[in-house]
């Protein structure tokens, strides 16, 4: 895959230090900025130094918050194992406000913001960059500057979603006197004020696969999504200060307005003048994408026929995925969080196993792996996995007790080391895996969603169709694709669309904000809550309980025993296999293909050769039935060699963890009140103390 490379002297004038909490001020003189900018070559060198501080911008509050903190997404520890669930659970407790990931978030976001007004400035005064501008036409400076554009617009964009309004500037601050008038601005101007810079940029910039611009750059493709997700957000549901004048804006609000901490859930009265904007942009990136593309095909051969599944085993290639509109390059042997904290999870050590050691910071509910998902649905798999890898070429069944690695509860399973085409094992965290920011699927859904929102069903339709018709064979397509998409109409459009989301982003952190501007996420909190309470109380009395949307059923017990699947066919490889049409539990193959892509690499051929046979693949047996423990066909299992499995019983032994203590700082009393959900992170201290009384703190969070 390829790098992006940095010239560490080019770009020493952006590598400052801080003089204040969250900007660099430090600047260089009038004469280095115009050495540094001779060339767009030299400039883009300058980007590329932005885009290395990029690998970890967001990371740790999408650790913390996004990718655990839905419907569909949670954490695998104990709630009072780590601060971080504190925010993620909307605060049952006050918080530090000098927390390291929002801090860091803060800060990091603020540099680049800075960075790029001083490379925006600096090319602006270019006649070259004049000249290109003239002439209409994309160019090499034209490019460069709309990347500049794209990466502050995207910071500002974070800021807002972790921070609400916060202080705006898109001008080079070059010396701490100029931060002395700053306050906090409105996000109604963040968002107006970068639509309408970015709005200029795109149109000079190369599409997706022109030029040489791969989804590891900023791209024309990606400008126009921002300003569509921008729009959106605009449109959205926020948590707002009552405490803050936003001028002559009116707002839609939902609930009752919270007097402790001075805020209300509320968006915008003309919101869909911002939805229509999204829209156009969406539209904009479908009908123009360059090279992007959504995957409908899968490309590999017979044997496989996953499309959903291709985009991921990609990223595992170390190949650009070309559904991606933006990856965040990583290099293998430096860094790569992908996929030790967002993939399959494995026991194994720090370095030389097989795979390194996995956390998996992200895990699902099973309530939305049993109770959302279809059978059918060839996401469901993919999605999740219900075993980790041992760390010595081996699968381990995961254990919903709390903890990490094999512990934890269902994990993710779009990213698997073991399915990597090179598996890395030298070293954690060192895979070089990319992290996929924004894919064709995301926005799609998005356009559709927008599209319903103004009326513009037939729109709507469309890409709701296209992209749920790739996670169903073409027997299914009746059923669950074109009777179900057309029967959808007015709201249950929307909440289609948005169920959609959840379903084909789910461990992306995508849905959490997703819950917060459709304006549901209270409602969606207490729902997750109650469906979870009714699946723990089903296991408790019954030793089972069957989702009714789906008919599958979650047991507190399963069987399981390891195989030699070698045995069952010779070429038979369980990580790229998914579930065979029409497979039924009493098929003899059942066992190890139910569920699909899991298993372990054949490419550690030279280490499974020295495990006894039976001992690198698990056969499964009651994932989705109900066995009962006394009964015969239990005793035939045990007979055969299988043992019983704790699975459900697990949740049982660790009840508040799996129910009153998910989002615990929304209980069932402030959906009941219509009280406002408070996500919002606090403003640093430092940055508080060093604005002379300007900036101040909101959402009842402590001043120092």
């Amino acid at each position: 895959m390829k790098k992006l490379l940095i010239l560490l002297g080019v770009i020493s004038f952006l590598i400052t230090s801080c003089e204040d909490d969250y900007l660099d001020v430090t600047a260089p003189s009038n004469v280095d900025e115009d050495f540094v900018f001779a060339s767009p070559a030299d400039a883009q060198k300058v980007m590329n130094g932005i885009y290395d501080l990029w690998y970890d911008l967001d990371r740790r509050m999408y650790y913390d918050t996004e990718v655990v903190g839905s419907d569909s997404e949670r954490h695998p520890e104990n709630y009072s194992a780590q601060q971080r669930h504190i925010p993620e659970g909307l605060f049952a407790s006050e918080f530090d406000i000098d927390y390291g990931s929002s801090k860091d978030t803060w800060t990091e976001c603020y540099q680049i913001i800075n960075r790029c007004n001083i490379m925006i400035e600096s090319i602006e005064a270019k006649e070259e960059y004049q000249n290109d501008v003239a002439a209409g036409e994309p160019s090499p400076w034209t490019q460069v500057y709309g990347e500049a554009v794209a990466a502050r617009a995207t910071c500002y964009k974070l800021l807002v979603r972790y921070f609400g309004d916060v202080p705006y500037f898109n001008y080079a601050i070059r010396t701490t006197a100029q931060t002395d008038s700053l306050g906090l601005s409105s996000r109604d101007l963040i968002y107006d004020s970068e639509i309408e810079a970015l709005q200029a940029a795109a149109l000079l910039m190369y599409r997706l696969g022109e030029n040489n611009i791969n989804a590891e750059r900023f791209s024309g493709t990606y400008a126009d999504a921002v300003i569509g997700r921008m729009a959106f957000d605009a449109a959205g549901y926020q948590l707002r200060r009552t405490d803050f004048d936003y001028g002559s804006v009116t707002f839609d609000q939902i609930g009752v307005e919270n007097g402790t901490w001075q805020a209300k859930y509320v968006r915008r009265s003309d919101w869909q003048r911002y939805m229509e904007l999204a829209k156009t942009h969406y539209l904009n990136v479908v009908n123009n994408p360059g090279s992007a593309r959504l995957i409908e095909n899968d490309d590999r051969g017979e044997g496989y026929n996953n499309p959903f599944q291709r985009n991921f085993q990609y990223l595992m290639d170390l190949e650009v995925s070309p559904e991606s509109i933006y990856e965040s390059g990583y290099t293998r042997g430096f860094n790569s969080d992908f996929p030790y904290s967002f993939g399959r999870p494995s026991g194994g050590g720090g370095s030389n196993a097989y795979p390194t050691k996995n956390y998996g910071q992200a895990r699902i509910y099973a309530s939305f792996y049993y109770g959302d998902f279809v059978p059918e649905d060839k996401r469901r798999d993919v999605t999740a996995c219900v075993t980790a890898n041992s760390g010595a070429a081996s699968e381990r069944l995961i254990d919903f007790s709390p903890g990490s690695r094999e512990k934890g509860g269902l994990a993710l399973n779009k990213l698997d080391e073991a399915r990597f085409a090179d598996p890395y094992i030298a070293a954690q965290r060192r895979s070089g895996c990319n992290w996929q920011q924004l894919r064709m699927a995301d926005v799609m859904l998005d356009l559709a969603y927008a599209s319903a929102a103004t009326g513009d069903e037939a729109t709507a339709k469309t890409y709701l169709t296209q992209v749920r018709s790739r996670a169903f064979d073409a027997e299914d397509q009746t059923e669950f694709v074109t009777n179900y998409v057309n029967a959808l109409s007015g709201n249950a459009l929307l909440d289609a669309i948005a169920f959609e989301r959840k379903l084909e982003l789910a461990g992306e952190g995508k849905t959490r904000w997703d819950m917060t501007l459709y304006g549901d996420m209270p409602e969606r909190i207490v729902a997750l809550r109650d469906r979870q309470i009714a699946m723990v109380n089903g296991l408790k009395t019954d030793g089972f309980y069957t989702f009714p949307e789906t008919g599958v059923t979650i047991s507190s017990y399963i069987w399981t025993k390891f195989v030699d699947i070698k045995d069952i066919d010779p070429t038979l490889n369980l990580l790229t296999t998914e579930t065979p049409d029409g497979l039924v539990p009493s098929d003899p193959t059942y066992p190890v293909l139910v569920p699909g892509w899991r298993g372990t690499s054949d490419l550690w051929t030279d280490y499974i050769s020295t495990l006894p046979s039976d001992e690198v693949n698990l056969a499964i047996r009651g994932l989705y039935e109900y066995i009962d423990p006394d009964g015969t066909l239990a005793a035939q299992l045990e007979a055969e060699g299988y043992q019983r499995s704790p699975w459900g019983i697990n949740m049982i032994e660790n009840e508040s963890h799996y129910t009153s203590d998910i989002f615990k700082g929304y209980p069932d009393s402030y959906y009941a009140s219509g009280e406002p959900p408070r996500y919002i992170m606090p403003i640093p201290s430092e940055t508080l103390s060093q604005s002379n009384g300007l900036i101040t703190q909101g959402y009842g969070h402590a001043s120092q």
